[in-house]
């Protein structure tokens, strides 16, 4: 299916531009205004419209508000720039619209944007379908709905957990994964413009943050391929023999510059070299970075950090301590919980998605351990997880 997409600015020159970079994807049609626009989108059927805010006579802003009155099943999205804030809130809380573009645009990133919003598009115009021919069919068929009420429950629940899915990959795409990769670019460009005149201290500070950046957006693309792979059930788990000691080395490590920003000591009790578990080496790494993270994440400066491991039967207890801000009983009764995805900030406004945790549980488990959780809010949090020891040769 080739879809129609009405692109509104009132510069000609941002109209080429645009039609140049599209027209092989898509049918694309132009209005110079509001007004030319609405007229256009009432005489065809449009699927995706894209509009500039800033336009002479009617705004971005009243014109899609204009649409989502006549079209509401046309996907909406507004360019604009960082200073209309304001204008961007009020598209999202009165037009609905898909997704904000920053300008200047970027045409390979705005295809991607663009493919994503007509997948959802098609997504709700076939589940739309999809309820009317079910209502269809329901007239004079109970009985043979009522036989098929179990298989139809299960295809629902598949179609929403997809959706499910796909949403959330969509909203931590689109916003979380900005929101680190704007922060780099920021950096990079201070980098650049300031690399005759910056002193060593500065430079050292500023390549920290970029690290730092660079390694969330590491971590979060990570959890986001084992979440994906694990709600898809492509997961697969291989046990093998391991030895702890160079795992959690290899993990304090990678959260160590995180650590030191924040003045916050890790302390680990003495583990023999020769303790050896039974485990999947990407899981267990996942566990711990994820668990080292979140305890740095919710510590303020100069805080502590303590990691235990304990001999319990066929087990080793692993414990992680922090003197973070903890969490409440509401808050603990709700981690785990489907479709809860606890995103709180950190003590530095760190960002998160809420994945990262429920990844550890599900990885501990599918490795035959436990996950045990202490916490009090303002008093810190200590997270147990149990992995099976390697049987002795």
């Amino acid at each position: 299916m080739r879809y129609n997409i009405l692109y509104v600015d009132d510069e000609r020159n941002n109209i080429i531009v645009f039609k140049n970079a599209f027209f092989r994807h898509y049918n694309i049609l132009t209005a110079q205004s509001g007004e030319e626009g609405l007229e256009i989108i009432g005489n065809n059927d449009i699927h995706l419209v894209i509009t500039d805010q800033k336009m002479a006579g009617m705004s971005g802003v009243e014109f899609l508000e204009n649409v989502v009155q006549t079209h509401p099943d046309t996907v909406r999205m507004i360019l604009t720039a960082y200073s209309d804030i304001d204008f961007i809130m009020r598209a999202i809380n009165t037009c609905g619209i898909y997704q904000y573009i920053l300008k200047p645009w970027d045409s390979r990133e705005l295809k991607i944007i663009i493919d994503n919003a007509l997948e959802s598009y098609h997504l709700k115009r076939n589940n739309a379908q999809l309820i009317a021919d079910l209502k269809k069919a329901n007239d004079g068929l109970e009985e043979k709905v009522k036989e098929r009420t179990s298989e139809l429950d299960e295809k629902n629940e598949i179609l929403k957990k997809t959706n499910e899915i796909k949403d959330k990959l969509f909203t931590i795409i689109s916003h979380d994964l900005r929101v680190p990769m704007a922060s780099l670019n920021v950096l990079m460009e201070v980098l650049v413009q300031t690399k005759n005149n910056i002193s060593l201290q500065e430079f050292k500070r500023y390549s920290g943050k970029v690290q730092t950046y660079i390694q969330n957006v590491m971590d979060l693309l990570d959890n986001l391929l084992n979440w994906s792979l694990s709600q898809l059930g492509d997961k697969k788990i291989e046990i093998n023999e391991l030895d702890l000691l160079p795992i959690i080395e290899k993990n304090i490590k990678l959260i160590h510059i995180a650590a030191f920003q924040k003045n916050i000591d890790i302390q680990v009790e003495d583990i023999k070299d020769d303790l050896k578990l039974m485990g999947d080496a990407n899981m267990l790494n996942l566990i711990f970075r994820n668990l080292l993270s979140n305890a740095v994440k919710f510590t303020p400066a100069d805080g502590r950090i303590n990691l235990t491991v304990e001999r319990k039967e066929n087990f080793a207890s692993i414990g992680i301590a922090d003197t973070g801000i903890g969490m409440s009983e509401e808050q603990l009764s709700k981690l785990f919980e489907p479709g809860y995805f606890n995103t709180n900030p950190g003590t530095a406004h760190e960002k998160g998605t809420g994945i990262g945790l429920k990844l550890c549980k599900e990885f501990i488990e599918k490795q035959g351990g436990k996950l045990k959780i202490k916490t009090q809010a303002n008093k810190g949090s200590v997270f147990y997880f149990t992995v099976p020891l390697a049987k002795p040769n």
